[in-house]
């Protein structure tokens, strides 16, 4: 029975994974390590199937009724021999699973030097990462390089979350108070999804982020090119009036790099422009979906913290979007990232 439950569990996350479009990469290292226990559960899976199997099709076989049989067979009251047997294999593989298992936790729990520093804090229904050693900070989308482990540092800031990179490794729990720690590097660039995987309120399901693999060379320069980041000076009337009306509406939740608005309760929007998705990886980060976004992310989000701002005219809402993309770096385009 645990073996058809763990079955039917991994089936499911498989189709999970594919409705979202999700590649289950084998060549990520914790996935490697992942695979080659998977090989030996299996193993073991068919010799046990195939010894009960073929143990019961020969038995039902071998003393099935015949023809003249009319009184009960030679009744067998036990074998110590066999019983022996049958439960000293089965305690064999499960010692040996759990010598292989044990192995394989502690290759992928190690820390591995040289890694890159990651903190990631999830909330009710986003992600905040930052970067500890160069005093930088992003939402929704984390940037890490190709080739080099990352070690992320998961905790809450609510209540209990969970940090879910199929592609790239399995899942930690986010309790408020406690760190846990994942740790994986990706082989390829990529923009690989990333998910919430513990029941944590109403949009629960919409609590997802997106991991954005880069090549050494362009983290390194992504990463040089946010320490010295500052937001453009506003180069249009809409976008002045914008940033005017994001200073008066938005500054108390939201930071934006280099301007006076400090707000830690919500996102970073300092890059906001370089975004693929809005609202946490759920929507696709286009004019229309900012749009609804902006006048009622509830709508869009069902337990959003973010209040409505339907009383701003359909102007103030263009002059908003236009200041928000507008917050870039030059030279980086995430959206051709391929996706896994």
């Amino acid at each position: 029975m645990p073996r058809m439950l763990s079955s039917v569990g991994f089936l499911l996350v498989a189709g999970a994974a594919m409705a979202h479009n999700v590649t289950i990469l084998s060549d990520a290292p914790v996935n490697q390590e992942i695979t080659g226990l998977l090989v030996w559960v299996l193993v073991f899976s068919v010799l046990v199937f195939g010894l009960v199997a073929g143990t019961l099709v020969y038995t039902i076989w071998k003393f099935r009724a015949k023809p003249g049989d009319d009184g009960l067979p030679p009744q067998v009251h036990g074998n110590d021999r066999m019983e022996i047997i049958w439960t000293a294999i089965p305690l064999l593989i499960v010692m040996v699973l759990f010598v292989l298992t044990a192995q394989t936790l502690v290759k992928i729990k190690r820390p591995v030097a040289g890694s890159v520093p990651i903190e990631a804090t999830g909330w009710q229904f986003w992600w905040d990462f930052q970067y500890p050693d160069e005093g930088l900070r992003t939402a929704g989308e984390l940037v890490i390089p190709v080739g080099q482990p990352v070690e992320v540092k998961i905790t809450s800031g609510d209540v209990i979350h969970s940090f879910w990179p199929p592609s790239l490794t399995g899942k930690a729990d986010a309790v408020p108070g406690e760190d846990n720690y994942l740790r994986f590097m990706a082989t390829k660039p990529g923009n690989y999804y990333g998910y919430c995987a513990e029941l944590c309120g109403a949009s629960h399901a919409n609590m997802r982020f997106r991991i954005l693999a880069l090549e050494r060379e362009d983290y390194n320069r992504f990463i040089e090119a946010y320490k010295a980041y500052a937001a453009p000076a506003p180069a249009s009337e809409p976008a002045a009036r914008g940033q005017q009306l994001f200073n008066t509406q938005c500054a108390a939740c939201h930071t934006v790099k280099g301007t006076a608005a400090r707000g830690v309760v919500g996102p970073d929007l300092s890059l906001f422009g370089l975004r693929t998705t809005l609202g946490s990886g759920v929507w696709a980060n286009t004019p229309e979906n900012l749009k609804r976004w902006i006048q009622d992310s509830a709508a869009m989000k069902p337990g959003s913290k973010m209040p409505p701002f339907k009383h701003l005219a359909d102007a103030d809402v263009e002059a908003l979007m236009t200041y928000l993309y507008s917050l870039k770096l030059d030279g980086f385009d995430f959206a051709q990232l391929p996706r896994y």
